[in-house]
């Protein structure tokens, strides 16, 4: 078995020799208890070479245990079916023909959907719905283990991987544009927790699908860190929270206290509300948030008051005025 990877990787550990891409995986040392294949500063090659290295180790304690095991082929048929066996091989299988650009991709995938866990909604939570995003962006450089364990400035003393919610929001589904219209429809089909997810009960709840920014495209596929609520005003002072206040003095809050943050399109909320219910039947957003998006009214699309009637997109005036009313925001 461990002959048969090595040749995989084209003969050897392909650790050793005098290229720094080939450094054998224990000479490097990680900053911030990082394994060095995980270390987003180093160059790809090196990170693949490293990983190769674990892979090939591991491959050869299982080979060990086969041979020790000489004469009792069921012990030894039951290690090579093994899951551990079939992950390592699995491992080396992938590594044939994987780039480095590519395999550091994936490392990182891994390492920061392990750190925030059902707050992680990549591609995998659009195919669970039967939908495909296409081509999957690497991750941001910005997205690191150490930004995601800081503290959240919205949320003190709290998490960021515990506050927000990294969301692929594709260019395209199954194909086609996505957009508003586009999530409205692929709601149309499917049932959350309750009986709807984008509710269209009243009028004023329909009207916001005739509005240019509903048809609009996602322009690419990005990800989007996103707060899964605004700032608490009962944990903040009044000039740290977004409720209770219009439009202009919500952007004065934003300017002075969160700079780090941007304004959020109505499509990244509702996608973040929507696939955050169907991964995980659990509801965000009790309240509405302003979006970027200019509403009919001189005011702003609102989103949010996410019940079991579904999530409400409201393009005219929110009936009890600025109340209750928070800012969409994400991570530059």
């Amino acid at each position: 078995m461990f002959e048969g990877i090595k040749r995989l990787f084209g003969g050897g550990n392909a650790s050793t020799g005098n290229n720094p891409a080939q450094e054998s995986p224990d000479s490097l040392t990680a900053p911030a208890n990082l394994k060095p294949w995980e270390d987003p500063t180093r160059a790809p090659e090196v990170r693949l070479e490293a990983y190769k290295g674990l892979v090939l180790e591991e491959l050869k304690k299982i080979d060990a245990a086969v041979l020790r095991l000489e004469g009792d082929v069921d012990k030894q048929i039951e290690i090579k079916d093994s899951p551990n066996t079939k992950r390592w091989w699995d491992e080396g299988m992938w590594l044939k023909g994987v780039s480095a650009e590519d395999f550091c991709k994936e490392m990182d995938r891994r390492m920061i959907r392990e750190l925030l866990g059902k707050n992680f909604l990549g591609a995998e939570a659009w195919r669970s719905q039967g939908i495909d995003v296409g081509e999957v962006p690497r991750l941001p450089a910005s997205i690191t283990k150490e930004l995601l364990e800081s503290e959240c400035p919205l949320h003190p003393g709290e998490k960021i991987k515990d506050t927000h919610l990294l969301v692929l929001v594709p260019k395209t589904v199954n194909g086609e544009p996505y957009s508003p219209l586009k999530l409205d429809e692929l709601c149309s089909t499917r049932k959350g927790s309750g009986d709807k997810l984008i509710y269209d009960g009243f009028y004023w709840a329909t009207s916001w699908k005739g509005e240019d920014w509903a048809s609009t495209p996602q322009a690419q596929s990005e990800w989007v860190l996103i707060p899964k609520s605004d700032p608490d005003p009962s944990k903040v002072s009044a000039d740290k929270h977004f409720r209770s206040k219009g439009i202009s003095a919500q952007e004065k809050v934003h300017e002075d206290r969160y700079p780090e943050y941007r304004e959020v399109k109505a499509l990244e909320v509702m996608t973040m509300v929507v696939l955050y219910d169907l991964t995980n039947k659990e509801r965000l957003l009790p309240d509405y948030l302003r979006c970027e998006e200019p509403n009919a009214f001189g005011g702003r699309v609102c989103v949010g008051y996410f019940n079991a009637l579904g999530l409400k997109v409201r393009d005219g005036n929110v009936a009890y005025g600025v109340y209750g009313i928070g800012r969409a925001l994400a991570r530059k």
